[in-house]
């Protein structure tokens, strides 16, 4: 069966104002530009970026991601992470043709879900999904109670098994997980934030997946190839709500640190 849709996750590239400019050993431009690259090879259908695009929400970061990005031509859907700053971010990004953010998403046969799990006050970088995005979230999956759908978050629902990251975890998981449970056309949940290749295939048959960043990586609690290196995911999404994935790895120097 030929998917309907194939779609390359982005993630917590950390961009800074300067190109040149290095985060803890690691240049986010030259990062991210070899990634897209690569990206840029299985020609997908949409691009989905899961948040800290840039490291301190500066505007020059984000024209640097817009710089990054536009050449694919590729339909963009995005959202925020806690490195972000959601006022700077939007109208740059919204200056992009075909970029969407923070809605609900027709892709065919399927639907995406854009959250934003940004909590203002956060103290370690922890997320929330207000009452607001919940809402929001059980009126979009409502409408369409049967249609394939896929949930995009910064921040990780489930443990990852690392406990310093999952102090930094979706704070009210549980409420997301109690609002979702009805829905079984709820087939994918991804997001970013931890750095690493992650997923876990929830009793209710839901898939939840975690996703490499463009520059700096997250040693996972069992050892993966290529681990240390940069890397995206690709998800083929089907018509009949079955789906595959692989995350893909890009051969450069990347140092382990923290999101």
């Amino acid at each position: 069966m030929s998917p309907s849709f194939l779609l390359a996750q982005v993630t917590d590239p950390h961009l800074l104002a300067q190109p040149t400019a290095q985060l803890r050993g690691c240049n986010p431009w030259r990062s991210l530009t070899a990634v897209l690259q690569q990206v840029a090879r299985y020609h997908p259908d949409g691009l989905l970026l899961t948040g800290d695009l840039a490291e301190q929400g500066e505007a020059a970061a984000y024209g640097h991601l817009v710089r990054a990005i536009a050449p694919l031509k590729l339909p963009t859907y995005w959202l925020p992470g806690n490195h972000d700053s959601l006022g700077t971010l939007q109208p740059i990004l919204d200056s992009l043709p075909a970029s969407q953010g923070l809605k609900s998403i027709d892709l065919g046969a399927w639907q995406l879900i854009l959250l934003n799990s940004v909590l203002p006050e956060a103290t370690v970088g922890e997320g929330y999904l207000s009452s607001r995005q919940l809402q929001r979230l059980e009126a979009d999956l409502t409408r369409h109670p049967t249609k394939p759908t896929l949930i995009a978050l910064h921040h990780h629902p489930v443990p990852v098994g690392i406990d310093w990251v999952d102090q930094m975890q979706l704070q009210n998981a549980g409420e997301l997980m109690a609002l979702l449970n009805p829905f079984a056309n709820v087939r994918l949940v991804v997001f970013g934030h931890i750095h690493h290749g992650f997923h876990h295939h929830a009793a209710s048959g839901t898939d939840f997946y975690g996703c490499p960043s463009t520059c700096l990586q997250v040693s996972p609690p069992v050892t993966q190839p290529n681990q240390d290196q940069p890397g995206f995911r690709l998800l083929w999404l089907y018509p009949d709500g079955t789906h595959q994935t692989a995350v893909k790895r890009v051969s450069l120097e990347v140092l382990v640190h923290s999101p």
